[in-house]
């Protein structure tokens, strides 16, 4: 068993006034970033074999032509009827099938403006989530599946699959395994921190499991929600790896100093109540210290999201972890 240090306040001080600020890291440049056309708003880019990958610079999904009809998958608001355009770019195959990778408006809020006479397609947490938001924008998933969904439509085939909660309950990876790509969304962010809060994860232990699994298909190309740029393996193993350093980071500084410990060792008028927050505060400003200097040439947008992955981090570890073992 480790005995647990105690910060005192001149030490709780300097971590909290150790932090540095680099610059922002450019994109890696393992994938090169969509040019979009301001006019049109929008790129498309074939992936191989008629899977294309649509992007507008800052959210990304992706569609498959087969001689029988399209598959669209996740019908972006931020694209709305440019979605449309892009397909019309490269078929006039009708669009068969619609996936949601997940119920969440921002991927999926102009399913709407796609045609009724399509099968939609979603996880079963996905169908219950969105019956209850009654959202006209979302129809209703008219295909279901708890674990493994083959979607085959002539020529082409997505593996839907779902290993669990991570980002939102329902999220799925979907992979085309003629052209190794996998889809995964709001996990990793290729080139870049993760989103404000993990990508705003519901469940950490889940997010960070997801990368595993991800890294268990055969793939070399990923098509990530969000950012300018498409992913590669190499993006995941990096988001892994920042991501199980962050939760190092916290465990071990949650460990020097627990809350009782850092009541005694701090002055306040304010109640306990109050000071809970300065205390996950002062730990979020130490791990932010700790971190930055390794993240911030490695990913950009470290400056924007670093503190509130950290706090993410903390309080999954409060609330959701099992016991963590801190070296």
């Amino acid at each position: 068993m480790r005995h647990l240090a105690v910060f005192s306040p001149a030490a709780i001080a300097i971590a909290v006034s150790a932090l540095v600020h680099p610059a922002c890291a450019p994109p890696p440049k393992t994938q090169q970033p969509g040019q979009v056309a301001p006019a049109k708003g929008y790129s498309v880019k074939e992936l191989g074999e008629r899977l294309y990958w649509v992007t507008d610079g800052s959210y990304n999904t992706m569609f498959a032509v087969s001689n029988e009809g399209v598959i669209a998958i996740d019908p972006l608001p931020t694209l709305g009827e440019h979605y449309l355009d892009a397909i019309r770019e490269v078929t006039d195959q009708p669009i068969t099938y619609v996936v949601y990778s997940h119920e969440h408006t921002d991927h999926i809020g102009a399913a709407g403006l796609f045609p009724k006479t399509a099968k939609y397609v979603a996880h079963t947490e996905t169908a219950a989530l969105l019956a209850s938001r009654r959202d006209p924008r979302r129809p209703v998933p008219t295909v279901t599946f708890d674990r493994t969904y083959r979607l085959e439509l002539g020529d082409q085939t997505l593996v839907l699959d779902y290993h669990g909660v991570n980002h939102e309950a329902g999220n799925l990876f979907i992979y085309a395994p003629k052209q190794k790509v996998l889809m995964l969304i709001d996990v990793v962010y290729p080139g870049w921190m993760p989103y404000k809060n993990l990508g705003i994860g519901v469940d950490i232990p889940g997010y960070i499991d997801a990368h595993r699994l991800a890294l268990q298909y055969d793939f070399h190309t990923l098509v990530a929600g969000h950012v300018d740029r498409l992913g590669t393996r190499e993006d995941v193993q990096t988001s892994l790896a920042f991501v199980t350093e962050l939760q190092s980071t916290v465990a071990r500084s949650m460990a020097k100093t627990t809350f009782p410990a850092y009541l005694k060792a701090t002055a306040s008028t304010k109640t306990s109540w109050e000071r809970h927050n300065d205390y996950e505060m002062a730990l979020v400003d130490a791990c932010h210290a700790q971190m930055s200097p390794r993240w911030g040439a490695r990913l950009a947008g470290s400056e924007s999201y670093l503190k509130d992955n950290c706090w993410a981090m903390l309080e999954s570890l409060v609330v959701q972890f099992p016991p963590v073992e801190v070296k």
